[in-house]
Formats: C-alpha cells, sequence, structure tokens
C-alpha cells in the first residue's frame, strides 16, 4: 500500500463493530492452547462442567482432545470441544440413548462438548447476532472436521431443551433428539427446612424419618475442602462404589482423576461431605461449586455406612450447605431416577443435536416426532415432579 501525500494525516481503519463481525474458527490442539480468562469469560452460570478448568483436568487425566475455537473482532467469541467416543456404552452409547433411532451410525460420529459429560452447554458470546453466526460456524467447521475423519455426521448430546433447539436453529440439517433428563433441586433460602414446608406430608414424613435414621446410627456430616490428603482417604470408596456399577479403573483411575483436578485448578471449586463410623471414613461425597450452582459428581460408601447414607449427604445436607452458600440449585445428573424425584428434585429434559456430514438428515422427522414423544410419555410417567420445560415435544404446540 502506497504512503499518503506529504502533509495528509492517513486515517485508521475503522474496526469491524463486533455484531457484525464474521467468526473465523480454527481447530486447537487442547484447552491448554486457549486462555482460561477467554474461556471461562463465555460460560454460563449452569455451565460448570464446560469450564477451562474441568476441561483441563480431564485433558491432564486423559490426554488433550481437538477444540473449535472462534474468534471475531480479536476476541475469542466461542468454544466446542471435540472428542471420539471409543468406548459406546450406557450413558453414552448413541443405541441405548436414543432407543435404537440413531444406533447404525454409533461408532461413526465426532462427538461435541466436554468428553463424556452428562451436562453441555453452549459456551459462546452472548450478542444474538453474533452468538448465531457463531454457532453456525462452530457446527459447520465441525461438520467438516468429521467429513474429513470419514465419519457420518456429528453429535451433541446431554443439551437442555433451550439450547438444543438453538443449535439446531443454526442449520437447516440439524435435528434435536430427547434422551434423558437431569435431576435438579432449586435451593430455598432455608435449605430443607424450607424444602419440607413445601413437600407433601407423605414426602416429609419420609425425608424426615430417613434423616433420623441416619443420625441414631452415629451418623453425622463434615465438610471439608478437596485437598491432596482428602483425595487420598475419599480415592478407594470412590472407586469402590464405582466398580459396583461398573465403571473401570479403581482406585488408582479415582486418585489419577482427583489429582488431575488438583493439578487444572478445579479442585479449588470442590467441597466433600464426609461421613465416619467410629475412626474410619465411611462415606463421602464431592461436590462442585460454580456461581449459584452446586453439582455433584461423586459417591463412595463402605459397608460400615449408617443407613441412608447416600441420602443424608448428597440430598439433605447438601440442599442445607447451598442453602448456606448462597447456592440456588442443587445438579443431582443423571439418570434422573425416581429417587431423586421423591426427594425434592425436578426433571429438566435433555437433547441431543445430529447434523449429518452428508446431504441428508439423520431420520425423518415423524420417526423422530415419534421417538420425542414416546420419551416424554416415559420420563414423566416414572418420575414427578417435573420442570416447567415440560411438556416437550410435538403435542406442546410449541413451533
Amino acid at each position: 500500500m502506497s504512503a499518503a501525500p506529504a502533509g495528509v494525516r492517513s486515517r485508521p481503519t475503522a474496526p469491524v463493530p463486533t455484531d457484525l463481525a464474521q467468526p473465523v474458527v480454527d481447530v486447537r490442539s487442547g484447552a491448554a492452547r486457549i486462555g482460561a480468562a477467554d474461556w471461562d469469560a463465555l460460560v454460563e452460570p449452569p455451565g460448570f462442567y464446560n469450564s477451562h478448568t474441568w476441561t483441563r483436568a480431564l485433558e491432564q487425566t486423559h490426554g488433550a482432545t481437538p477444540v473449535l475455537a472462534a474468534t471475531a473482532a480479536g476476541r475469542l467469541v466461542g468454544v466446542l470441544p471435540t472428542w471420539e467416543n471409543t468406548q459406546p456404552s450406557g450413558l453414552f452409547s448413541l443405541d441405548e440413548m436414543t432407543r435404537g433411532l440413531l444406533a447404525p451410525r454409533e461408532s461413526h460420529v465426532l462427538w461435541l462438548g466436554t468428553r463424556r459429560s452428562t451436562v453441555n452447554t453452549i459456551t459462546c458470546v452472548r450478542e444474538p447476532g453474533l452468538r448465531r453466526r457463531t454457532l453456525t460456524a462452530l457446527l459447520e467447521t465441525a461438520r467438516r472436521v468429521a467429513a474429513g475423519q470419514g465419519r457420518s455426521g456429528i453429535v451433541w448430546p446431554y443439551l437442555t431443551r433451550d439450547a438444543a433447539r438453538e443449535i439446531a436453529s443454526c442449520h437447516p440439517l440439524a435435528q434435536e433428539v430427547l434422551h434423558a433428563a437431569d435431576a435438579i433441586v432449586d435451593v430455598p433460602a432455608d435449605g430443607m427446612e424450607g424444602l419440607e414446608a413445601a413437600a407433601r406430608s407423605k414426602s416429609r414424613i419420609q425425608w424426615r424419618r430417613e434423616q433420623r435414621l441416619f443420625r441414631e446410627a452415629g451418623g453425622s456430616v463434615e465438610w471439608v475442602p478437596l485437598a491432596s490428603e482428602i483425595c487420598e482417604k475419599i480415592g478407594p470408596l470412590l472407586a469402590r462404589t464405582r466398580d459396583r456399577y461398573g465403571s473401570p479403573g479403581g482406585t488408582a483411575w479415582m486418585r489419577r482423576t482427583l489429582a488431575g483436578q488438583m493439578s487444572s485448578g478445579v479442585a479449588r471449586n470442590a467441597v466433600v461431605a464426609l461421613t465416619r463410623t467410629g475412626s474410619d471414613l465411611s462415606a463421602a461425597a464431592v461436590f462442585y461449586r460454580h456461581q449459584d450452582w452446586i453439582y455433584g459428581r461423586y459417591w463412595g460408601t463402605s459397608d460400615s455406612a449408617p443407613p441412608y447414607a447416600y441420602y443424608a449427604l448428597t440430598f439433605y445436607a447438601a440442599v442445607d450447605w447451598a442453602a448456606a452458600h448462597g447456592c440456588r440449585f442443587l445438579h443431582l445428573s443423571v439418570p434422573a431416577s425416581p429417587a431423586k424425584t421423591a426427594r425434592g428434585a425436578r426433571l429438566s429434559p435433555l437433547s441431543l443435536v445430529v447434523l449429518p456430514t452428508g446431504p441428508h438428515q439423520e431420520t425423518g422427522e415423524q420417526a423422530l416426532a415419534r421417538h420425542n414423544d414416546r420419551m416424554e410419555e416415559e420420563l414423566t410417567a416414572r418420575n414427578s415432579p417435573v420442570s416447567p420445560a415440560w411438556p416437550y415435544c410435538s403435542n406442546s404446540g410449541e413451533a
């Protein structure tokens, strides 16, 4: 470019307004390649499991996976981790998640969101126009990456209904599929006292009985930070319970996972509820706080634990702790069993978004509507109360 004539001041090029900027997406080798502060500035209040520190903890335990990073007007406007599901089973089997609707494509999709997370949120700028362009750019890039790997499509699971619909609206081939429900407790300011006051008499009697029997057996709850010495003590308890329900890895895996959290800094957000039987640690529950949410993540127990220790630690004591520390929501995660809703949790529907790499949608709209209706009926029939987000699907009358 030639210089301006002598005596004439050149005008600086005006920056493109953020709300008009076109996002550019590139593929980073992992979360470590993106600034933590820039990433976490995009995380929503319910998005703890999509935070930089949690993602880094997973990387340090299991290895880094590619992350899509969108920038516009010189700043980060969106991030989207990707991962390969090499063990499609249980909560991460498309066959089981969708009752066979997406089974033929089980092993040939690229997964989006935090690795093996049952909570995913949109980690993206809030400005509406830029947000939509950013989501569209992230989806298209993920789609191209998947196509380059010879995959049939991309799957973004465990999203709230609103998030899934917003994402699906950004691409004409994207579809949302109802596949699960979260269990969430709305925490009253006065904790269990307020929860009991609002409950039906039958539920209130049951809750008080369980707490009484726990105490009469010598049960008490102690809250401690997730420090290194605590990790060593609770590792075997947590691993024992994981093993009981078919999760591999044992104590070594559990301790490695907790060590990754210590290293990434995510443990600073963690608190642990402990119960002792005599001098022995007999039960432990690990929670993580993010803004006004608290997330129950790990649970472990021994045969010597007092009766109802699970409910005492993960429900009753957790509600009181949350209220005392200004948290409004206790997240109990999937599976959203009747045991959770029977103790004050409500259901919030979860969907996945599927987007093919080819020119046609994964499934017909009528088949999808039938699946979503069946899932709605199944979830609401087994559990109550439910979130105002229900009713969910085609019979809701929503566009």
